[in-house]
């Protein structure tokens, strides 16, 4: 059988630096073409000397080149990995998913099935992360807020582990949309009295506009509670921001109202009380209830701090009050005090007269505060609806209603900053208003202005889900920039 002869593809190899390009052998070293019409020649070529220098410094030079490509694609990874670790740590933060969760096995072990990424520690990411994501959002607040009117809101409050914690939100004044408020200070308070108030408000607002000094005549509305405190720190802050107009939250004193109400009923308010607690931890009574009356809600258990709760307990006892003694009745009175206490209000034949008198005349202020209590409200809408709540709180007749009208009459006769928004809103309307003292080139921005602080409520309930029992050790560094973060929505 003849020998095969060999090919050009066979002669070079083992030379990387010899390369075939339009039929011909090229040495790449050497930057010149090589016969290819013999192996002879290729063979020749690359044992000569100058072949031989030229040959160690293209390796040397594709060596580098080679480093050069391995340390850009390096390069993408660690760019890939970063953005990946700086997505999770925000993802976490904003659905409050504590960054400790990291080391629970089977969590980590699903991100790690379903994510082909390296999962990062929990300690990585609180170290090296949670900074620049706090950062990031924080500009993008500062972005927002721009060069606009603003508004802010204020409020204090003794978080679980003792501390006096203010909340700092600020949102723009615009006529064209409703803007949302931003967390932007979270801080601890040596105390709580106006100084401290004053102080951390213009600290923060400071803060807000660096490296820009803080534009003092565009700071147009402030809201927060009726605490004296309060009012006097709007006082000192008036004297830093000319144009401010301070408004104390409308829910606040709508709830005042309420709990004028309330005080106005003791033995309703005793039903009320026994009566949620009669249920509590006793399954056993639950069942009795549902097995005598399936179709019929347990009684409600109202929180006094949370606004309108008590007059909706008081709605249902007036609507199922038979049926609620009926069961109640059947229990052991000697069981339980609250079973006993309630079985001894039922003899008091007024109680049924003051459920009718509460749920005929007093039961519309929960939805007056449901309407409050929504976001992005205009303000004529916003204004009539107070102006609506004061005139059925006026045509309640009797004895009651007229304190409970005085009650009304000392909350907002003490509000002058809502007065001047009355006007404004007039203004809006297309009314004429003789003695208006804000400059009619800004009263268009009023258009969405807040007349309620239930945003830094929301702040702080947020605060009281990050401040778990299991994570009482974040510093408060941390639990500003977990708040802020966690709060802020920039596509709402």
């Amino acid at each position: 059988m003849p020998k095969q002869k060999s090919t050009p593809d066979e002669w070079i190899r083992g030379f990387p630096e010899l390369k075939i390009e339009n039929g011909r052998i090229f040495c790449r070293a050497c930057v010149k073409t090589i016969q290819n019409d013999k192996k002879y020649n290729v063979t020749q070529h690359v044992q000569t000397t100058l072949h031989v220098e030229r040959r160690k410094k293209f390796e040397i030079e594709k060596s580098k080149q080679q480093t050069l490509v391995e340390s850009v694609a390096s390069s993408s990874r660690q760019d890939e990995q970063f953005k990946f670790n700086f997505d999770l740590c925000e993802m976490m933060i904003q659905a409050n998913i504590p960054l400790k969760k990291l080391e629970n096995g089977p969590f980590r072990q699903f991100l790690q099935t379903y994510c082909n990424r390296h999962i990062p520690a929990e300690t990585t990411l609180r170290k090296n992360y949670v900074e620049p994501v706090f950062l990031q959002v924080y500009r993008k607040i500062q972005q927002l807020i721009g060069n606009n009117y603003i508004w802010f809101a204020v409020d204090e409050t003794t978080d679980s582990c003792g501390r006096y914690v203010a909340s700092l939100i600020v949102g723009v004044l615009n006529e064209d949309i409703a803007t949302q408020g931003y967390v932007v200070s979270l801080k601890e308070l040596p105390k709580t009295n106006s100084d401290t108030i004053t102080r951390f408000v213009n600290e923060s607002l400071t803060s807000l506009f660096l490296p820009n000094a803080v534009p003092t005549t565009k700071i147009l509305l402030m809201i927060s509670d009726a605490a004296a405190y309060m009012l006097k720190a709007g006082r000192n802050l008036k004297i830093l921001y000319e144009s401010l107009i301070h408004c104390t939250c409308v829910a606040h004193g709508v709830n005042r109202v309420a709990e004028t109400v309330r005080l106005q009923f003791p033995e309703v308010n005793k039903l009320i009380s026994n009566g949620k607690k009669i249920f509590v931890k006793a399954p056993l009574r639950v069942q009795q209830f549902k097995e005598k009356f399936p179709d019929l809600p347990l009684p409600p258990e109202p929180i006094l701090t949370r606004w309108g709760t008590w007059l909706e307990a008081a709605s249902y006892y007036s609507t199922y009050i038979n049926q609620f003694e009926e069961v109640v009745t059947q229990f052991d009175a000697e069981a339980t005090q609250s079973v006993k206490n309630c079985v001894n209000i039922f003899q008091n034949k007024k109680l049924r007269q003051d459920l009718a008198f509460l749920k005929g005349n007093y039961t519309f202020i929960c939805t007056v505060i449901a309407k409050l209590e929504k976001q992005s409200v205009p303000l004529v809408e916003s204004t009539g609806i107070i102006q609506d709540f004061k005139e059925q709180i006026q045509a309640v007749p009797g004895q009651l209603g007229r304190v409970v009208h005085g009650k009304l009459q000392d909350v907002f006769n003490k509000n002058s900053g809502f007065e001047v928004l009355l006007k404004v809103a007039r203004v809006l309307q297309g009314e004429f208003v003789e003695d208006l003292d804000i400059d009619t080139t800004i009263v268009p921005k009023f258009k969405f202005a807040p007349i309620t602080s239930v945003d830094v409520e929301r702040s702080f309930s947020t605060l009281k889900n990050i401040l778990s029992e299991r994570r009482r050790n974040l510093t408060m560094q941390h639990l500003e920039q977990f708040a802020i973060i966690h709060c802020f929505k920039e596509n709402e």
